[in-house]
């Protein structure tokens, strides 16, 4: 092999080593990862996942029992056009994919006689308030774990505030919602400490006080005057 076939393979190697070297350093160009700030305050035990899923999930609540003052039946009524192909509304209505919903409104859970439950609700107890149908109506997977009831729910509580008002329309004694409920008062406004509100004022300058800084003042310029006279005249 003569020094030729030798400069052509060393030749080779040094061209592949510039592409490999020129390769790696442009990707570490464009796919730059800056390492994690060593300083940065660890909270041990908590998995970001959790974080995240509890604060999507915080929402703030609601005052179902304030929203049924104002809440329209007609728009209730609008909204139940949902619901119409699993239940019926209608005094005697029969039972559907579920039960009927005449009279619902502080109902026994569960107590539509026909109708078979499933497990959940079969076994809570207590009736169907605003506060419980708000709930279940908000998520009805989350408020009785196992319900065999596949509606995602209502999300706005408006509407849900509109659809339990209808609810407790369709019912021989309807609840009243506004016994006993008191409107929130407004909280007064407080001042901070060391902030009191307070007024500008002028205070006005008395009159004697006025005259005795003005007739000083008359009296020189009256002098000076004088002086002045009396020197051009000597002059």
């Amino acid at each position: 092999m003569d020094s030729f076939e030798l400069n052509k393979i060393a030749g080779a190697v040094f061209f592949t080593l510039l592409v490999y070297l020129g390769v790696k350093n442009l990707g570490d160009i464009l796919f730059h990862v800056e390492t994690a700030d060593a300083n940065a305050y660890i909270v041990e035990g908590l998995e970001v996942d959790a974080v995240s899923s509890s604060t999507a999930s915080a929402e703030p609540e609601v005052d179902i029992l304030a929203l049924l003052q104002t809440a329209s039946v007609e728009k209730g009524a609008k909204v139940a056009k949902k619901c119409v192909s699993c239940h019926a509304f209608e005094k005697g209505g029969a039972n559907k994919i579920g039960p009927a919903l005449w009279g619902i409104v502080d109902r026994d859970i569960a107590s539509v006689g026909g109708f078979v439950y499933s497990g959940t609700l079969d076994e809570m107890e207590g009736n169907w308030d605003y506060n419980a149908l708000n709930g279940f109506l908000e998520n009805p997977k989350k408020y009785a774990a196992g319900t065999k009831m596949a509606f995602a729910g209502l999300r706005k509580p408006q509407d849900r505030a509109a659809i339990i008002a209808y609810l407790n329309a369709q019912g021989d004694t309807p609840t009243d919602f506004t016994a006993g409920y008191t409107p929130p008062t407004a909280e007064p406004e407080v001042t901070p400490v060391g902030e009191p509100a307070t007024e500008t004022q002028i205070e006005a300058i008395p009159e004697d006080e006025d005259e005795s800084q003005i007739a000083p003042l008359s009296d020189a310029t009256e002098d000076m005057f004088s002086d002045l006279v009396t020197e051009s005249q000597t002059e």
